[in-house]
């Protein structure tokens, strides 16, 4: 059985120690093993990043040069990006038609930071002082820690890497226990499209172990985390100790807005696209349906129908439109969320774990609640699966009230025909992504991050390089210093 292990300084280190399962969430077996590591290895990879950052090519590399790496990093992913797909859906049980999506384009963000790399300049600063000029220059923090989630992590390391790289940072990769294999592939393929050893590293094993050791290295200098409020909390706490800046992408409970006047077929497939599409797993998954009551019951009529056709299978047939959650504890979670809706006295309208009867895996089928109230768990909790909670509202105000009722803040969308209305609504939402009559797009050039309990610092958009960068002012004197200290000028007497 295959055993994926640390990719460090350019090699696959041999590996005797102990290992970690990976469970294929479509059979629930083994299906491969990973290489529990721990402050060895941590410390060997920190130590191997920050060799590259200090000396060797990547070092003496300018921006043109490291944009030229990326690029060429683009084009082995663009030929040869299918070998990465089985792995990560063997891993995480994401549809495959969504992994191949997914991946054709994953070259398309390496392009996106090459060209930011070379937009780099340095940057004229204005002060009021006489017979000086400033000027501000962006400079890398030199080793990076990206810890990175189960749900999509190649993508996902994507935003991180490739702007870190644009920067002239290096980078050490703790990916997920419970989906690591995708990322130790995808090492050897950067480092065989040129990257220089030492650049980019994986260490694989668990959080508390692999992870925090990285996070407390006394040479990490900046630390980029995507997962859990809880465990975005724990990366702080440990990078604190040092004073080491960290940026936080973590959880949403996101709300999707649906006014009377909105096309109601495009916000049903906004809404399905929010709530079903990767089974919910997804930080901006629209879990919470505010509906005008006027059109609630069409609304969720059409939901219904749409979500019952919906067909479970393997999530390698391309043909599977419901895909196994990714691990075991996830499963248990999501269906405890159910019982406790249920219990709570939410109206179960479909119950996703008898539509799914019969798969042999971790399955959950589509699962819709009304009438869920804000005193309800559904409410405030994530549940990171597809679970849709409904309620409604009369006027624009209450609409507004419920959808900022969360301690999350990442994303919500606004279905309506009518433009200002749509403009006014998203402004008032707390959240750091609002779609309006759309939902779920993601692009280089539009920034990705939270308010509240969702996070902070952004990814993507056009500052994300300047998240691994840090700004030198360089002050250069025009004029001669006057004398701080000139000789008392004495009166002459006659």
């Amino acid at each position: 059985m295959q055993v994926f292990k640390p990719f460090i300084d350019g090699v696959s280190r041999d590996w005797k120690g102990s290992t970690i399962d990976s469970i294929d969430p479509a059979t629930g077996k083994v299906w491969s093993r990973l290489a529990r590591c721990g402050h060895a290895e941590a410390d060997a990879a920190i130590l191997s990043a920050d060799c590259a950052f200090r000396s060797g090519p990547w070092a003496e590399a300018d921006a043109n040069a490291r944009a030229a790496k990326l690029e060429r990093l683009a084009d082995v992913l663009q030929a040869r990006w299918e070998e990465l797909v089985e792995p990560e859906v063997r891993d995480n049980g994401k549809r495959i038609s969504e992994v191949r999506s997914q991946f054709a384009g994953l070259h398309t963000w390496y392009r996106h930071f090459a060209r930011a790399a070379r937009d780099l300049a340095p940057e004229p600063q204005s002060n009021s002082i006489p017979g000086v000029k400033s000027t501000g220059y962006h400079v890398p923090f030199g080793v990076v820690v990206a810890i990175t989630p189960w749900n999509s992590p190649l993508m996902i390391l994507a935003w991180k890497l490739a702007p870190a790289l644009a920067a002239g940072n290096t980078v050490v990769v703790k990916p997920s226990e419970m989906a690591t294999a995708s990322t130790v592939a995808f090492a050897k393929m950067a480092f065989d499209a040129g990257l220089p050893k030492g650049v980019l590293n994986v260490v694989t094993g668990l959080g508390h172990e692999a992870g925090e050791a990285l996070v407390r290295h006394p040479l990490t200098r900046k630390v980029t985390f995507t997962g859990s409020d809880a465990g975005g909390q724990k990366v702080a706490e440990a990078a604190s100790a040092s004073v080491i800046p960290t940026t936080l992408e973590l959880g949403g409970k996101s709300a999707q807005v649906v006014f009377a006047d909105c096309d109601l077929e495009n916000t049903v497939n906004g809404v399905l696209s929010g709530i079903f599409l990767s089974n919910g797993q997804t930080c901006v998954a629209g879990s919470r349906l505010i509906v005008q009551s006027s059109i609630k019951d069409a609304l969720t009529d059409r939901l219904l129908e749409r979500s019952r056709a919906l067909r479970p299978g393997n999530p390698m047939d391309p043909d599977t439109e419901i895909g196994p959650l990714a691990n075991a504890p996830h499963y248990q979670k999501v269906i405890e969320i159910i019982a406790r809706a249920k219990q709570e006295g939410a109206t179960c309208l479909l119950d996703g774990l008898e539509t799914v009867q019969g798969q042999a895996g971790y399955y959950v089928g589509p699962t819709i609640f009304d009438n869920v109230t804000a005193e309800m768990q559904l409410w405030h909790k994530e549940v990171f699966g597809p679970v849709l909670a409904i309620t409604s509202f009369e006027q624009e105000a209450d609409a507004i009230r419920l959808a900022n009722d969360t301690d999350y803040g990442l994303a919500g969308g606004i279905w309506t025909s009518d433009p200002e209305k749509g403009q006014r609504v998203a402004a008032a939402m707390h959240s750091g992504t609002v779609y309006i009559n759309h939902y779920r797009s993601v692009d280089p050039g539009s920034p990705i991050g939270g308010m509240k309990r969702s996070g902070y610092g952004r990814e993507l958009g056009p500052e994300a390089i300047k998240e691994f960068l840090q700004t030198k002012s360089i002050w250069t004197g025009t004029h001669p210093v006057p004398d701080p200290f000139p000789a008392p000028q004495h009166p002459h007497h006659d």
